[in-house]
C-alpha cells in the first residue's frame, strides 16, 4: 500500500486558525475585564483548538492510499471511499479549479474531492460508479477528481496498479 498525501494545502490554514485563536483570546483577556466573555472565548478557543489539532492529525495520519486491490480516497474524517483498482481507468494529472461549495461533491459526471477549491488528479472509471454522499443521496459518477500533494507520483502509483 502506497500513501498519497493530500494535506499540504490545508495544513497552513489550520495552523493559522490555532495561532489566531491563541492571540485573540490573549488580547481579549488583557483588554477586557468581563469574566463571562473571557470564559466563553476560552471555551470556544479550546473547542477550536480540538478541531484544528484533530484535522491536522487526520491530514497526517489518514492520506489517500493505493494498493493492488483498491484506491482509497479520504477527506479529513468526513469521507472515505474505496474503489477497486479493476474499476479504474488511466489516471492523469489534471489541475482544475472548482466552484463547488463542499469539499466532496458531485459536479457534472465527476466526484470532486477538493482541497481549497482545487484538484490535480483525475481518474476515470471503466464503468460508472455509484457514490453515496449522505444528504445528496446516491449519485452516478464517471470519474473522480482529487488533490494529491505530489500528483505525478500519485498518477504513477495508480497507473502502475491499473495497467
Amino acid at each position: 500500500m502506497v500513501e498519497i498525501p493530500y494535506g499540504k494545502r490545508m495544513r497552513p490554514r489550520y495552523w493559522r486558525f490555532l495561532i489566531i485563536t491563541a492571540v485573540g483570546i490573549a488580547l481579549v483577556a488583557f483588554a477586557l475585564d468581563i469574566p463571562w466573555l473571557l470564559i466563553t472565548l476560552i471555551v470556544l478557543g479550546v473547542l477550536n483548538t480540538i478541531v484544528c489539532v484533530g484535522a491536522l492529525y487526520v491530514l497526517h495520519k489518514q492520506p489517500h492510499t493505493i494498493s493492488d486491490d483498491e484506491l482509497r480516497l479520504r477527506q479529513l474524517g468526513f469521507f472515505d471511499w474505496r474503489i477497486p483498482t479493476a474499476d479504474l481507468g488511466t489516471a492523469q494529472v489534471a489541475e482544475r479549479s472548482h466552484t463547488g461549495r463542499r469539499s466532496v461533491e458531485v459536479i457534472g459526471d465527476s466526484l470532486v474531492i477538493q482541497s481549497l477549491t482545487r484538484t490535480n488528479v483525475s481518474v476515470p472509471f471503466h464503468e460508472p460508479q455509484l457514490v453515496n454522499l449522505g444528504k445528496t443521496g446516491v449519485q452516478r459518477v464517471e470519474r473522480v477528481e482529487f488533490w494529491a500533494d505530489d500528483p505525478q507520483r500519485a498518477v504513477r502509483e495508480i497507473n502502475a496498479r491499473t495497467t
